[in-house]
C-alpha cells in the first residue's frame, strides 16, 4: 500500500462523500441522509482541518502499488490525545484488510509526529470490521460511550 498526501481539501470531500456508501458509521449515515452526502464529506473536512487540533499536512490518501485509491486516514489530535481522526475504505475495496494497513499508517504518522503515550480512537459497536482492525495493531477497549440525542 502506497499513502501521499493531499493539500487539495476537494480530494477529501470526494472520498469522505464515497466512502459514506454502505458505512457501518451510524452518525455518519443519519446525517448524510439528513442533510446529503455532500454537504455531510464537506462537513467532516471542515471539522478535522478546522477544529481537530491535529496537522492537516498528515492526512493521506491510500493507494495500491499500481495507483488505484483504496481509502484515506486522518491522523490528528483532540484536546487531550493524538487520535485516529478518521479512517475511510471505499466501498468497492472493503473486506480486503486495507483498512488494517491504512489504521497502521495513522498510527506510524501519530507515532512519529507526537511521539504519544497513547493514541486514542473509536467506531460505533455495530462496525464491527472497523473494530476488529484495532486489535492487532495494538489498540485496546478501555471504555463505551453512548450518543444521545433530542430532536
Amino acid at each position: 500500500m502506497l499513502f501521499c498526501a493531499a493539500p487539495d481539501d476537494e480530494v477529501f470531500v470526494d472520498l469522505f462523500r464515497r466512502v459514506l456508501a454502505g458505512t457501518l458509521d451510524a452518525a455518519s449515515r443519519k446525517v448524510a441522509d439528513r442533510v446529503g452526502a455532500e454537504a455531510r464529506a464537506r462537513g467532516d473536512v471542515a471539522f478535522h482541518r478546522d477544529s481537530m487540533l491535529g496537522d492537516r499536512s498528515w492526512w493521506r490518501v491510500a493507494r495500491t502499488p499500481d495507483g488505484e485509491v483504496v481509502g484515506f486516514g486522518l491522523p490528528s489530535r483532540n484536546h487531550a490525545f493524538p487520535v485516529v481522526g478518521h479512517l475511510g475504505v471505499l466501498p468497492e475495496h472493503r473486506g480486503r484488510g486495507y483498512a488494517d494497513e491504512i489504521l497502521a499508517e495513522i498510527t506510524r504518522i501519530l507515532v512519529s509526529e507526537t511521539g504519544p503515550e497513547r493514541v486514542r480512537a473509536d467506531t460505533d459497536l455495530t462496525n464491527a470490521p472497523m473494530a476488529a482492525a484495532f486489535e492487532p495493531v495494538g489498540y485496546r477497549g478501555n471504555g463505551r460511550r453512548l450518543v444521545l440525542s433530542a430532536h
